[in-house]
């Protein structure tokens, strides 16, 4: 009645404080996506004196250090970041629908190894009773040569080496290529939805969480490709079937930034995904720390490395935005 304009304080849709949620720009995402596939080359860092000679003297040291710091960046990012910010994106009218689709997300998620592994174990056992109809689990490995040698005083040494028989190699070759070409493509899809559904920070956080779990997992993968008694590949085999699986990392991304994601679709993923790094941390992680610390100067290592990777992921929190929808239908 005054003639006065009023203005609003606020706006739907609400844009996003960063500036680049839902960017169509590539470059980022892909980058990410790349160094986490240079981790699959981790084996010719491992390979290397320095570090083969650590990793044989002290075995226990390199798995509860890389274990535990893996398990606390995981658990960080999922608890500080994915899931948080899925509860800014997963919207309904009714909470309880928001509620219940947010945690059907997270138990997928944490189911979704499991199920990757269920269908894996049956692929092999098909391969298994169709190409090895006489393979017995008594039979996995197999004395493959005696390597004889004489020394000054003319005594003999006699050592039987241990190799995998062909069955056990292709059951274990299956599993772990496949295992890892699923478990890249589901990183993919993560990283590709942090960028898109919501900024470069968070992002690069998530690829950094990443990347700590790949060296990890890459380092055991290599260790059991390479085992004579278990996958029985050379050095030069395993890096270059590790490298090819590990480009599934690269499509996850692709598969995102190629789409038209909702902002409850995107929300429903990094729910995912958090449930995926929640298992990944607490199923696989946490158990091989608990399994080689046994003593306590072992034991307040992994307590100081798992706060580490929490703190290392937490620091983005300092400085974050959150993930807010695009669209005035949605909560904001």
């Amino acid at each position: 009645n005054m003639g006065v304009d009023i203005e609003p304080v606020a706006e739907l849709p609400e844009p996003s404080s960063s500036g680049d949620g839902d960017s169509d720009d590539w470059g980022p995402p892909i980058g990410a996506s790349f160094v986490v596939l240079v981790c699959t080359l981790v084996g010719v860092v491992f390979v290397a004196p320095q570090v083969a000679r650590f990793a044989k003297d002290y075995p226990a040291h390199l798995t509860v250090s890389i274990n535990s710091f893996a398990a606390g960046a995981l658990l960080a990012a999922a608890f500080y970041l994915m899931l948080y910010e899925a509860t800014h994106l997963i919207f309904y009218q009714e909470e309880s629908e928001s509620a219940g689709m947010w945690g059907t997300m997270i138990l997928l998620g944490f189911l979704a190894p499991t199920i990757t592994d269920i269908i894996i174990q049956a692929i092999r056992d098909f391969i298994i009773s169709k190409y090895y109809p006489d393979w017995k689990e008594e039979d996995e490995t197999t004395t493959a040569k005696k390597a004889v040698e004489e020394n000054g005083n003319g005594h003999v040494d006699s050592e039987a080496v241990q190799v995998a028989s062909k069955a056990k190699q292709t059951r274990v070759l299956i599993g772990v290529l496949m295992g890892d070409f699923m478990h890249n493509l589901a990183d993919g899809i993560v990283i590709g939805t942090a960028f898109k559904g919501c900024n470069s920070t968070m992002g690069w956080t998530i690829t950094a969480a990443t990347v700590y779990h790949e060296l990890a997992q890459e380092i055991s993968d290599y260790l059991v490709l390479t085992d004579p008694a278990q996958g029985n590949l050379k050095p030069l085999m395993a890096l270059f079937l590790n490298f090819i699986t590990g480009t599934s990392v690269i499509f996850g991304v692709i598969i995102i930034m190629a789409s038209d994601v909702e902002n409850i679709s995107k929300g429903c993923l990094l729910a995912f995904g958090g449930g995926i790094y929640l298992q990944i941390a607490a199923s696989e992680c946490m158990p091989r720390v608990y399994e080689v610390a046994k003593d306590t100067m072992l034991r307040l290592l992994a307590l100081f490395l798992f706060c580490l990777g929490c703190v290392g992921i937490g620091l983005v929190l300092l400085d974050h935005d959150h993930c807010v929808p695009d669209s005035g239908d949605e909560h904001g």
